[in-house]
Formats: structure tokens, C-alpha cells, sequence
């Protein structure tokens, strides 16, 4: 299941747009030639995938928590991975977004009502645009420098190292989340709309445990905190005995 989930990752633009392209192709060519392709590739097309992949993002979700951090030297950071329930998710919803657009594009040739159509257009093209900005770019927890920052799509979070403090300032609430411990709130700075307690980082696509173990190192070892985003460094940190058992794990 991981390396199915690493492929789609991988490929993630390929697999947003075939999904688009197929959907396109499936809705034009019913429209246009009158084609019927089938009481069971109907049921497919319309059914079966788009809600198969809606719940396959469900469930990697959930359950796909790798213990795995990714350098990034030019930013520099270490970024948890991509998460792959959002790239399910946006295939699925996609599927789902040009079924109901060639619908509502029937009904409007069909019965006209221009102002209906582009009311329910327009919230599916906001809903699709939000779920590909997540599924292609780089959201979630991102160790730099200067401090942690959770990017999401509306908005961001930062809070400097300094903000942090007490003997453990990080610790995996469930597999879910990872709760900080916060001195000065007042220095943790929001950009845009990031709802939820700043003191909770999403452990999304992400070991929670891994991604606190991190926080704890570079708050009580403000040291190492030059060299974060470096190949290097990310090696060093693997090689601590527990990371090293922490990231054996399957």
C-alpha cells in the first residue's frame, strides 16, 4: 500500500489530470454523440471511482502516518511529505466536479437559468481550486531555521523556536496531532486563515511521534538549528538511536 501511496504522490500531477481529462472525455462524448456506454460503465465512471477515490483518501488519511522527513536545501527546511489523501481526494472530487458541471451545462441548454448554473459552477471551480492548490503544493509542518511554520491552504502559522520551552515542548497527542508547549504566545505570528489552537500542529502524512521528536531536538539544541534543510543534518538526526527505531518501523 505505501509504494502504491509514494506512486501517486510522484505522480500526482499525471493523476489529477487523467482523472480531469477522463471525466472531460466521458461527459463531452455522452453530450455530443449521444453514446451510452452502459449500465455498468455508468455505474463506474459515476459511482465507483469517484467515491472509491473520495474514500481511499479517507482511509490513507487516517492510516498513512510515515515516519519520514524531506530536506529541503533551497527553502531551507525539513517538510513532512505529501500527503497522498489529498491528491485522492482532489482525483475523486474532480470526477465528481465534471459529472455535475455536464449536468448543470444539460440543464442550462436544455431549460436556461444562466444565473443557477453559474452560482453552482462557481462553487465547484472554488471547491476543485482549493483541493488541487493541496494536492500540488507543499502544505502541513515545516521545520526551518528560524522556527516551525504550518502552511495551509487559507493560511499559515509561525512560531519561533524561542516561543517553545519546558523539558518536553513537543509531544504526539494521538497519531493525529502533536501539542507544543508554548511560552510567549505572543510571538507566534498568522498569516491569512488558520483556524484551530496554535498550540496543535496536524501530524497529516506524518509519524507524530517523529515529527515531535524533531521539535524537541532543535528547541534544546539551538546549535543545530543553522544547518536545518541540509542533507546532512537530516542524516544526523536519522542516526539518533531512537529516530533510527522510530523510522525502521513499517
Amino acid at each position: 500500500m505505501n509504494g502504491v501511496l509514494a506512486w501517486v504522490v510522484r505522480w500526482r500531477l499525471a493523476v489529477l489530470g487523467g482523472s480531469l481529462a477522463g471525466a472531460v472525455a466521458y461527459e463531452v462524448g455522452q453530450r455530443l454523440t449521444d453514446y451510452d456506454p452502459g449500465l455498468l460503465a455508468g455505474l463506474v465512471m459515476q459511482v465507483v471511482l469517484p467515491f472509491g477515490l473520495v474514500f481511499a483518501a479517507a482511509v490513507s488519511g487516517r492510516q498513512h502516518h510515515p515516519a519520514v522527513l524531506v530536506a529541503r536545501p533551497a527553502v531551507p527546511a525539513l517538510d513532512v511529505p505529501v500527503n497522498p489523501w489529498m491528491v485522492l481526494g482532489a482525483a475523486g472530487y474532480t470526477i465528481l466536479g465534471a459529472r455535475t458541471l455536464g449536468n448543470l451545462t444539460r440543464d442550462l441548454l436544455d431549460d436556461g437559468g444562466v444565473w443557477l448554473w453559474a452560482g453552482f459552477a462557481g462553487f465547484w471551480l472554488l471547491l476543485l481550486a482549493g483541493f488541487w492548490a493541496a494536492a500540488l503544493g507543499r502544505f502541513g509542518v515545516r521545520l526551518t531555521p528560524e522556527g516551525i511554520v504550518d502552511r495551509q491552504v487559507l493560511g499559515s502559522l509561525f512560531i519561533p523556536w524561542g516561543a517553545l520551552s519546558g523539558p518536553v515542548p513537543a509531544f504526539a497527542f494521538d497519531a493525529h496531532q502533536v501539542t507544543l508547549v508554548v511560552e510567549d504566545t505572543g510571538r507566534i505570528g498568522r498569516r491569512g486563515v488558520r483556524a484551530g489552537d496554535p498550540a496543535v500542529l496536524p501530524a497529516t502524512g506524518v509519524n507524530a511521534e517523529l515529527l515531535a521528536r524533531a521539535i524537541h531536538e532543535y528547541v534544546n539544541r539551538p546549535e543545530l538549528r543553522p544547518a536545518i534543510g541540509t542533507e546532512a543534518e537530516l542524516a544526523r538526526f536519522r542516526s539518533i538511536p531512537q529516530i533510527t527505531e522510530l523510522t525502521a518501523q513499517p
